[in-house]
């Protein structure tokens, strides 16, 4: 008796963690949070919660309780962690559940916007640390765009009005987490005017390529940050670089993440209206 039951429940786990598509627009169910995150570029409160999104090569899940909204973004391709690490990532945040850029936060800032030059071979080893060290400074800021039209605030990491944001690699996969308040208050200016059972809107983006930022080559070590914001794993590495590809792959590396989902804030389990 218990294998129908199994397998409904199966079934409702699989559509509410399924984008859907209507037209042109993508839909997507944030679910209530049921246990503390951590907002540290890890995983494991994520599990069995995140989306995949073929297209855009990415994973996304989203998570809230009364006062907060929590994003996770996962790359495990790597054409699309070098697109977020050199042009940057915005999350683009609509209240009103429109394609309005009313409140973006814009992390990590990239390589390029960041002024941190590409990796070249034979570089000296002070250029290298100074590189190092500018990457690592990048990864400790954050800025926010908007609310209003020409709104640009970059600040520190640690410092920024109930912000959260975090960037990490382990083994190959990048996992970007962030959490922005619902309600603004003096203390937390920056927030998505939102209630539980609202629908927002949410965009992704990352900066365009162009063909200089291609010319780079691979840093040794390879490595991606870690730690969220801090040294890249395995000892070695720095700002990505990379043999610049070629024909379909290079297409591919220059063509940006860009792309709009309406999104679901969920109830508490005890809200029954």
């Amino acid at each position: 008796m218990r294998k129908p039951y199994i397998f409904l429940l199966s079934m409702v786990l699989f559509l509410l963690l399924t984008p859907v598509l209507w037209g042109k627009d993508m839909n997507l169910n944030s679910l209530w949070r049921k246990a503390e995150i951590m907002v540290d570029g890890k995983e494991p409160e994520w599990s069995g919660s995140i989306y995949y999104l073929e297209e855009q090569k990415i994973g996304i899940g989203l998570q809230n309780d009364s006062a907060n909204l929590y994003i996770i973004v996962k790359a495990t391709d790597r054409n699309t962690q070098l697109k977020i690490m050199r042009t940057g990532l915005t999350i683009w945040l609509d209240a009103k559940g429109k394609k309005k850029k009313t409140l973006g936060i814009h992390y990590p800032i990239g390589l390029r916007d960041y002024g941190i030059p590409e990796v070249r071979a034979n570089q000296n080893t002070e250029f290298a640390k100074e590189q190092q060290n500018l990457f690592t400074e990048m990864l400790n800021e954050i800025e926010v765009l908007g609310p209003e039209k020409n709104d640009r605030n970059r600040m520190a990491r640690a410092n920024s009005f109930g912000i959260e944001a975090s960037l990490n690699d382990t083994l190959g996969v990048m996992i970007y987490e962030l959490k922005i308040p619902l309600r603004s208050t003096n203390e937390l200016p920056y927030a998505i005017p939102s209630n539980p059972g609202d629908i927002i809107s949410l965009g992704v983006e990352t900066g365009k390529f162009n063909k200089e930022m291609m010319r780079g080559n691979m840093p040794m070590g390879g490595g991606m940050p870690g730690g969220g914001g801090g040294m890249p794993p395995g000892g070695g590495g720095g700002p990505p670089g990379g043999m610049p590809p070629g024909g379909r792959e290079m297409g591919k590396m220059m063509e940006p993440i860009d792309f709009w989902a309406k999104v679901a804030l969920a109830k508490a389990a005890d809200d029954k209206n």
